[in-house]
């Protein structure tokens, strides 16, 4: 009785506090079902869950793929979960290698160049899903071993955001829900799994993912987990650079650049993953001309052009190299003399591309970009030699881009050379389907009088060398004109070989190689008996038989003028 008495009268403050410290209770996934089109999934993917499963281990599509596929939007790539273990993985596929240091993980290669990733199932501590985390001696909550192995459950509850625990069921067409990813996907937000400020010093890039997601997606952040992004942006140095240089590619490769930078600059992170060039943005105008250039990036992943790191490097360093290159507001340029276009962009791209490791073939395009784009302007000033060689450049496309947003933007000098190069521009998108070095090659073969690769008439910018050499007979018409056969087709090969002439029916018999006589020949085939073999240059024909003679000619007279008569030796 005075048990009962004391609980009733007892404070039930503590009780609630003692409550709120005990984890989590997780009752298991909320499991869905969702018809998913076989269409609208990747076939090699499903091969590789159906072989999974069929030796007994239990395999999912997971992450972002299923995300898109609720959203209806089309998923970058695949990416599977398995209980299996990465050398057990590789026993069921001879195209599979295994990768990864802090993690080891299954990468499965298939003929077109497509990899397909197949994680294990990791596990995590609850506590640290709870908030309390797990510090190393030094007090920091970065993850440096993530090796170990777990369940379903675990590995979903490990995952950085509630969006990307999903997993689906190729098998039955279920939705497995272990940390409420279903509600956050229909409320549009973007959450964390546990503590926010947790999650976000365990890995910083998240931090990048949370901003990547919210652009992409057009998803707000929730309120905790914006707080804990604000309070935890300057643990982002402490990633690794090339993650950072990969997040910051991801946002202007994936149609929300605009949205992206501008996240980046409302809470802040863009001067923690770019502190070079704080400085430089804090001018009037600066912001606002890299939001053009990323929306320009938009429109060209919109029209299905590939945004390059180089292009990428350019716009962010072009609102401050502007004025060291003599460019003015007012739409105006006032170069000086002797200017070093390179060094100017060389000290503003060499502090960024040593901290974050930007390959060097990327940082050449960044430097060409912007020294096409200042020889541009004016466009009046150019020299032909120039006009011909800068139409060569491969990069030309990306500094005409630029040129547009700074004529739209300033106007004056920008703008008339921008409407006096509007034809290189439709030459350079006619020349974007082609690959870059194709472009290469062939430009610089049509410079040497020779044709380009895959072109058999002659080129437009052959010298008169080259195109006698290749104007003796008819031009062939266009390949979609000719009948051609198939690549399946027996003929296929000696159909890209030149046409031989066509012949009249020969009612002689063959020779001893079974060759018979062609028409046009000098001697008729009635005038040669029958059996008896010609010489390669008597089938040949006449014309044939002169241009080798004059070839064996010309040692003969330089012998000649040495004093060697030796001028019968090659006389047929």
């Amino acid at each position: 009785m005075l048990k009962k008495l004391r609980e009733i009268f007892s404070p039930r403050k503590k009780k609630a506090e003692s409550e709120q410290q005990r984890p989590p209770v997780h009752r298991g996934p909320l499991v869905v079902h969702r018809e998913i089109a076989r269409s609208d999934l990747d076939p090699d993917a499903v091969k590789i869950v159906l072989r999974l499963t069929r030796f007994d281990h239990s395999a999912y599509l997971v992450g972002g793929c299923v995300r898109d596929l609720l959203l209806e939007r089309r998923p970058k790539d695949f990416d599977l979960g398995t209980s299996a273990t990465p050398r057990e993985v590789r026993r069921l596929f001879r195209n599979c290698r295994i990768i990864g240091r802090r993690f080891r993980l299954a990468h499965i290669y298939f003929q077109n160049g497509k990899i397909i990733e197949v994680a294990t199932f990791r596990a995590r501590n609850l506590a640290e899903i709870d908030g309390s985390g797990t510090k190393d001696k030094d007090g920091d909550l970065l993850i440096r071993d993530d090796n170990q192995f777990g369940t379903p459950e675990e590995d979903a509850l490990r995952r950085d955001f509630t969006i990307n625990s999903l997993f689906f069921d190729v098998n039955n067409g279920n939705v497995l829900d272990h940390a409420g990813g279903l509600a956050d996907l229909k409320r549009k937000l973007v959450r964390t799994i546990g503590d926010p400020a947790v999650r976000f010093r365990e890995d910083p890039i998240r931090i990048l993912r949370a901003i990547k997601f919210a652009a992409r997606l057009g998803f707000t952040i929730e309120r905790k987990t914006f707080e804990a992004l604000l309070e935890t942006r300057s643990e982002i140095p402490k990633a690794a650079p090339p993650r950072v240089l990969e997040e910051i590619n991801r946002f202007g490769r994936e149609g929300a650049a605009r949205r992206s930078f501008e996240l980046l600059r409302e809470t802040g992170t863009f001067e923690a993953i770019l502190p070079e060039l704080a400085g430089a943005y804090r001018t009037d105008g600066a912001w606002e001309l890299l939001l053009d250039l990323m929306k320009s990036f938009d429109r060209e992943r919109a029209d299905k052009h590939q945004i390059t790191t180089g292009e990428i490097m350019a716009a962010l360093l072009l609102p401050g190299v502007g004025e060291p290159l003599g460019w003015k507001r007012d739409g105006t340029t006032a170069p000086s003399r002797g200017i070093n276009v390179r060094e100017i962009v060389d000290a503003a791209l060499r502090p960024i591309a040593l901290r974050l490791r930007v390959p060097r073939r990327d940082q050449e395009e960044c430097r060409q970009i912007l020294g096409i784009l200042y020889r541009l302007v004016p466009a009046s000033r150019m020299r032909p030699s120039l006009r011909k060689a800068l139409k060569r450049r491969v990069v030309l496309p990306g500094a005409l881009r630029f040129l547009d947003i700074l004529a739209a933007r300033y106007g004056g000098e920008f703008a008339e050379s921008a409407r006096s190069l509007a034809s290189w521009k439709r030459e350079s998108s006619a020349r974007d389907d082609q690959p870059a070095a194709a472009a290469r090659g062939g430009a610089r073969r049509s410079r040497r009088g020779g044709r380009s690769r895959g072109d058999s008439r002659s080129h437009p910018g052959d010298s008169q060398r080259g195109e006698s050499a290749r104007s003796i007979g008819p031009a062939a018409p266009p390949a979609k004109e000719r009948n051609l056969p198939k690549p399946w087709d027996d003929n296929y090969f000696f159909a890209a070989l030149p046409n031989a002439p066509e012949t009249q029916a020969d009612d002689g018999a063959p020779d001893r190689y079974g060759a018979t006589a062609v028409a046009g020949d000098a001697t008729d085939s009635s005038e040669v008996p029958a059996g008896t073999a010609r010489s390669p240059s008597e089938q040949a024909g006449p014309g044939t038989r002169r241009r080798r003679r004059r070839r064996r000619r010309r040692p003969a007279a330089r012998s000649a003028e040495t004093g060697d008569d030796k001028s019968g030796d090659h006389d047929e």
